[in-house]
């Protein structure tokens, strides 16, 4: 609410004048909100000046600019700069605009600006205990104030409660503000920002949520991370468009851009100024985002709705993705292999994962899977302490986005590995589950369970070894059926070079492996699991997909994909 009151509503009262104590003019009244308003932002300003006349001299962009904003140059960093910690009187002095801003707001409880500039400089000053305080005593604007309690949860690293505060603040606002503060078109690749922005607010929905979805950093989370400090960002950017920053410059749509794509910046420095963006004597300020940070957003290609994808959707490490994002609770993305896996049972679906990571600061590790069965519904599996191991899921419908995770909090580190899935059309009589590659023994493996204990945490494989592949069948006459069955192998890591060469005749082409057969089998309680063991010994080391096809007598063929890398023994 403005401090300057827009309606004074009076009310006749039962009691005696008498006991009632003496109305302030309205003008008076008028005139004090006014003045109260001035004084909190001239302080507000006033420590902002401060700020920049005490921030350290640092060395400057060195040239670098990875992306270029209007007025601002932004680049990543993998480390923090080593600039000295906050000068004193910079300490001293955001103290007392707090102080200054707790007495204002006593008067003015209504206002939304004092609101959230109480939090603002908390979190500022790292105080995010008392940040949290003041916005759960926050008494003005109800949507403003979830939206405060929102930003300090999510400091404070509580994604549960961020994310219920900032449901209720986007619950609580008016069908145009809320608008504004879902559109996510500054997070998109062009194309699909294009896309984004032709359509009416109301048929955007699909789009952003297939967006948060498939930037979720960690299924087995709370609560989407991202999506939390992408509202931060929100509170933060109006709450800068009505104060002074310590850019010292204008707000505009560059400097909202900036901030909704990288963040709110934790360390601040100087240089000598070097173009006519400050005035005349101003030293440029340069803000360092937190880091390390991470691109969590999915390729464009998997913001289609139809789309699928392996975990090379995702390029965590780009330094050229149009948004990143700190975790407090990751610091390090470390590598994992991973098979993941679904198999029906009834109405419900199973999932299953063989992972394995060695990474040595995985020292205390914690393991769960977890499915995203939409853009708000998680389930998440029990958790584990093996950095190499099988798990399994059980979930209520098919899943969209399944992932296994590895964390170890002592040291920030996660390793992940995920697939997106297509929507299931249904519509056919005879199903496949995925595929389940598994070290084969003297006999193939006769059900889920057995091949699971022998999956290969992964998709490498040395070539001199047999692979087995499992498999289950869904639809089949319970009495049996006789079934085609055709699996391929075929090489899909052809370089240009090699290609070219092919296409001239001075390399020898690759052929697909093709093996055929018929199978008829009964399927005990509508499933009818398969294993079959390749030897692929004779094909050269590369990445290859593997195909199986299965046709029904009267049935269309139906078909499951999945790859393997082969490695030279």
């Amino acid at each position: 609410m403005p401090l300057v009151p827009l309606v004074i509503a009076l009310q006749l009262q039962t009691a005696s004048v008498a006991a009632l104590p003496a109305a302030r003019p309205a003008a008076v009244e008028a005139a004090d909100s006014a003045r109260d308003a001035r004084r909190a932002r001239d302080a507000q300003a006033s420590f902002e000046r401060a700020r920049r006349s005490n921030l350290p001299w640092e060395g400057g962009s060195g040239g670098r600019c990875e992306v270029r904003l209007g007025r601002y140059c932004w680049w990543y960093d993998e480390t923090a700069p080593a600039l000295p910690p906050e000068n004193e009187a910079t300490t001293r002095r955001r103290a007392e605009l707090i102080a200054q801003l707790d007495t204002l707001a006593e008067l003015h409880p209504g206002d939304d600006w004092l609101a959230g500039m109480r939090v603002h400089y908390r979190v500022d000053a790292r105080r995010t205990d008392a940040a949290d305080t003041v916005a759960r005593g926050c008494r003005s604007t109800r949507w403003w104030c979830d939206a405060l309690l929102g930003y300090a949860a999510h400091v404070r690293g509580d994604a549960a409660l961020a994310d219920s505060a900032f449901a209720a603040a986007l619950a609580g606002m008016d069908e145009a503000t809320r608008c504004q503060w879902t559109d996510i078109h500054t997070l998109l690749p062009s194309d699909s920002r294009e896309r984004y922005e032709e359509l009416p607010c109301a048929d955007r929905a699909p789009m952003e949520r297939r967006y948060w979805l498939l930037g979720w950093p960690r299924l087995a989370a709370p609560a989407n991370e991202w999506r939390n400090e992408f509202f931060t960002r929100r509170v933060q950017a109006w709450l800068a468009e009505r104060s002074r920053t310590p850019h010292n410059l204008s707000w505009g749509k560059d400097a909202e851009e900036l901030l909704l794509r990288y963040g709110w910046p934790n360390v601040w420095g100087r240089v000598e100024q070097t173009g006519g963006t400050y005035a005349a004597g101003e030293p440029s300020v340069i803000g360092h985002d937190p880091s390390p940070s991470f691109a969590f957003a999915p390729q464009e290609a998997l913001l289609d709705s139809l789309a699928s994808g392996g975990d090379d959707g995702w390029d965590l490490r780009s330094r050229y993705g149009e948004s990143r994002f700190a975790p407090i609770h990751v610091r390090r993305i470390a590598p994992i292999s991973a098979q993941l896996a679904r198999f029906r049972r009834g109405d419900s679906v199973l999932v299953v994962a063989a992972y394995a990571t060695a990474d040595d600061s995985l020292a205390h590790p914690i393991s769960r899977l977890a499915a995203a069965l939409d853009d708000q519904h998680t389930v998440v599996g029990p958790p584990d302490s093996l950095r190499v191991g099988t798990t399994a899921l059980r979930l209520p419908s098919a899943p969209r986005l399944v992932g296994i995770e590895v964390t170890d909090t002592t040291t920030g580190t996660l390793a992940r590995r995920r697939m997106l899935f297509r929507p299931d059309t249904g519509g056919v009589r005879v199903a496949l589950s995925d595929l389940l590659l598994y070290r084969p023994g003297a006999e193939p493996a006769p059900v889920l369970d057995s091949a699971l204990a022998r999956a290969i945490p992964g998709d490498t494989v040395s070539r001199d070894r047999p692979v087995g592949i499992f498999w289950e069948t869904y639809g089949l006459a319970e009495g049996g059926e006789s079934v085609d069955v055709a699996v391929t192998v075929e090489r899909i890591d052809r370089s240009w070079f090699r290609s070219a060469r092919q296409r001239l005749g001075l390399g020898d082409q690759d052929t697909p492996l093709r093996i055929r057969w018929t199978d008829a089998r009964s399927a005990a309680s509508g499933v009818a699991p398969h294993a079959v063991s390749l030897d692929l010994g004779n094909l050269p080391g590369g990445r290859y997909r593997l195909t199986l096809t299965l046709t029904p007598d009267g049935a269309p063929a139906v078909a499951s994909t999945g790859e393997i890398e082969l490695r030279e023994p």
